[in-house]
């Protein structure tokens, strides 16, 4: 399945949102009364971090799922998620720095994400997987001895939305032009950049990569950025960003930068039944 670079870059800007996204899910755990309010805490704690920090356009709609709707029925997910690559970037920004941890099998159509914090954090116990043949989006959590998930379909929701994403990012105002070469991790990754009057981005994409997120999304984006070459495809099916640096030129700290710290082959399953599926609680409850 063919994917174009643009479209790669825009599915890495969302993964580098999704991990605010990741951390901000945990917060809604109804784990006892004792991770409840650790929960409430870490809420405050992040919502100070990134008060002044909203990456990108789509960062609102992250933030707007309904986490107080019943968990759906957990007889629609495989018995097991399974997993053979680790992928984990380094996420830097002005109000700090992360790192997002995504795990990834080839060929298959899900990836799972986690976030690992630099101070003691609950995210750290959320896994969250996305599965896009199944339009659901699934947290397992880890607490106090107990497991438990919750099931959000993302069949009649927009948050992530590829194609509104592609147009809010307006992708044919952006010049784009291949620049050279960079060793990251072993890999030989080919250096590209992208601009517009807002935005400067610079990324650097390993072509023979023994994962990545192209089977999971695939598509080809409806419009191109001036100065793209259709031969670039040509080796993108087994492409995966190894660095990405985001300068937004008129408001510096809305900059960014993600580096891939680790590519390693560590097998990992989820086994479904493990975990019990119930409501989470709303902000008020």
């Amino acid at each position: 399945m063919k994917t174009t670079t643009t479209n790669l870059i825009i599915l890495l800007i969302v993964a580098f949102l999704g991990g605010f996204q990741t951390t901000e899910a945990q917060f809604f755990k109804k784990l006892k009364e004792r991770a409840k309010q650790a929960a409430e805490e870490a809420v405050m704690q992040k919502t100070e971090e990134i008060a002044a920090e909203k990456i990108g356009k789509g960062m609102d709609k992250l933030f707007d799922f309904d986490f107080s709707k019943s968990s759906m029925d957990p007889a629609i997910l495989p018995e097991t998620y399974e997993f053979e690559w680790k992928y984990t970037l380094k996420m830097q920004a002005k109000q700090g720095t992360f790192n997002m941890v995504y795990y990834l099998k080839p060929d298959a159509t899900y990836f799972a994400s986690r976030a690992v914090m630099p101070k003691k954090s609950m995210a750290g116990n959320v896994l969250m997987v996305h599965d896009i043949g199944l339009n659901v989006m699934t947290m397992f959590m880890e607490a106090s001895g107990s497991k438990a998930g919750h099931i959000i379909s993302l069949s009649n929701d927009d948050e992530f939305d590829i194609e509104e994403l592609e147009a809010e990012t307006e992708i044919q105002d952006y010049t784009f032009k291949k620049i050279g070469t960079k060793e990251i991790l072993g890999y030989e990754c080919q250096g590209f950049l992208m601009e517009n009057d807002d935005m400067k981005m610079t990324m650097y994409v390993a072509m023979d990569a023994p994962v990545s997120f192209n089977q999971v999304y695939g598509g080809q984006p409806k419009k191109m950025p001036k100065g793209f070459d259709p031969k670039w495809l040509e080796k993108a099916d087994s492409s995966i960003v190894m660095e990405m640096n985001m300068v937004n030129k008129k408001k510096k700290k809305f900059s960014a930068k993600m580096t891939c710290i680790a590519l390693e082959n560590t097998p990992t399953t989820i086994n479904v039944s493990e975990y019990e599926f119930m409501k989470l609680p709303t902000m008020q409850e």
